[in-house]
């Protein structure tokens, strides 16, 4: 019984055997002093030259067993596939979900290695078309960038099979985005709490009103995370890995506080004990029945106390930091773990958000953002 070499690839070769049609691949070991002969479980020349070439183009080398088993990424959405559960074990693990559907959806089937980039124009033009704006698709595939460099890295992808992924949101694009929600005036923030019809919703909208935290920084909140004692509220809870988009730790506002007492253990923001995946729909229906303009969402609150802050000149810095902008600063005198624990610390910025939300209680006919309902009763 012997194997003929037929046809040779860096240190690997396509072998023929005198005994069965099938072809195999060869290689030998110089530390093992073995050589290998492994079965590619096909008997077509062409199919096997391509598969010793992508253990080449791989960086596969010695024993190519392992390799032969993990079928090469050759797709958009086999590459996102296999990076799904890292992406989806990340703080951004919600965006990551949707950004990995959407480019499985709109460009799955594209061959990596034949992009070229009007492949991702088309993607970009048909994402907008979704009402996807330009710096979300940006990020979007930041999410297939980091696919991509997770498959080199684990040997399932060849290096110059990754295509090179153009960048279409500029810092001028970024500096004129508008905002992602429309900035609400006052008065329409209480017309939206007086349409809460559920009291999850109404404790989303008061402490939306106080904090102007993210949507998504609310909705991961638990109970644990306030610090009665202290009179604290830290956004970013234990297991969660701090990111750019930074959850602060928070002075309570005195109109907050009421609305701290007798929760529900767990999610501050629960329905028949559960926990809340989106708010936006509760909050365009609310929005409707008061008769707003449309283009209001959970981002309008944020920007409206944004505003308010700025009018009310508190300082840059402080507005930052209170909507997590930017994180603590670190001295010898401030540090990034201390920082929350001084009486003064944001202080201009808190008591603007409480006189904030006194104003739109002043506005509000049917609930009272001071007050929860379970207290008045």
């Amino acid at each position: 019984m012997a194997y003929t070499k037929i046809h040779k690839m860096g240190e690997y070769a396509v072998c023929s055997h005198d005994t069965t049609d099938n072809l195999y691949v060869y290689t030998y070991d110089k530390e093992q002093q073995k050589s290998f002969y492994r079965t590619l479980g096909t008997t077509d020349l062409e199919g096997a030259i391509a598969a010793v070439r992508s253990l080449v183009e791989r960086g596969i080398t010695g024993d190519p067993k392992d390799a032969l088993v993990q079928r090469p990424l050759r797709t958009v959405t086999e590459v996102l596939e296999f990076n799904r559960p890292k992406a989806e074990a990340q703080a951004s693990a919600e965006f990551n979900g949707i950004a990995i559907e959407r480019m499985k959806r709109l460009m799955g089937g594209s061959m990596l290695q034949h992009m070229v980039p009007s492949t991702f124009e088309s993607f970009r033009d048909a994402a907008m078309a979704e009402g996807i704006v330009l710096s979300t698709v940006d990020r979007t595939l930041t999410v297939f960038r980091k696919a991509c460099a997770v498959a080199v890295g684990e040997r399932r992808l060849p290096r110059h099979h990754v295509p090179e992924v153009p960048y279409f949101c500029t810092k001028n694009d970024l500096r004129a985005a508008r905002p992602k929600g429309r900035v609400m005036e006052i008065e329409e923030i209480a017309a939206v709490i007086d349409e809460a019809q559920f009291i999850h919703f109404l404790i989303c909208l008061v402490w939306l009103a106080n904090l102007g935290c993210r949507i998504g920084a609310l909705l991961d909140a638990i109970a644990a995370q306030i610090d009665y004692r202290r009179g604290l509220v830290d956004l970013n809870p234990a297991s969660r890995v701090q990111t750019s988009k930074w959850r602060p730790t928070l002075a309570i506002p005195e109109t907050l506080a009421p609305w701290t007492v007798g929760l529900l253990p767990g999610h501050l923001v629960q329905w028949r004990g559960q926990p809340v995946g989106e708010i936006d729909t509760a909050f365009e229906a609310a929005c409707r029945r008061a008769k707003l303009a449309p283009g209001g969402n959970t981002y309008s609150i944020r920007h409206a106390l944004g505003r308010y802050m700025r009018s009310k000149a508190v300082e840059d810095e402080q507005i930052a930091l209170w909507l997590g902008h930017i994180q603590p600063p670190q001295s010898n005198e401030t540090t990034l773990i201390y920082s929350p624990f001084s009486p003064l610390y944001l202080r201009e910025a808190k008591l603007t958000a409480e006189s904030f939300v006194r104003e739109i209680a002043r506005h509000c006919r049917r609930h009272d953002p001071l007050q929860p309902p379970w207290m008045k009763a």
